[in-house]
């Protein structure tokens, strides 16, 4: 029961195809650790709440402007300190972003 070299030439390929193939699996996956998720599940809401503070100032000052106006500042200063935490939140996540880009 000899072995052809075609045989073996051809479980070499199966081999090599094999191994290819799961390579392909585990680098197509999305994996996140503790951490990443954490931060996805903190600033998510973060930034959601952010737009949405924008688009009803926004929203609020054309429709309504002259009962807007007079609190107009203090408004934009809540909005401008609520900018700090959603930009840090947003280094955060291109942090990781570059992580992520260095490992692969």
């Amino acid at each position: 029961m000899a072995v052809s070299e075609r045989e073996l030439e051809l479980q070499q390929e199966l081999s090599e195809a094999r191994q290819e193939i799961v390579e392909l699996k585990s680098a197509t996956r999305t994996v996140l650790n503790g951490s990443e998720f954490l931060t996805i599940c903190l600033v998510g809401p973060l930034f959601l709440a952010f737009v949405a503070l924008g688009v009803i100032i926004v929203w609020k000052v054309t429709s309504k402007p002259a009962e807007v106006a007079p609190h107009l500042d203090i408004i934009l200063v809540a909005f401008a300190i609520f900018a700090n935490p959603v930009t840090a939140a947003a280094g955060v996540i291109v942090g990781r972003m570059k992580e992520g880009e260095n490992k692969q």
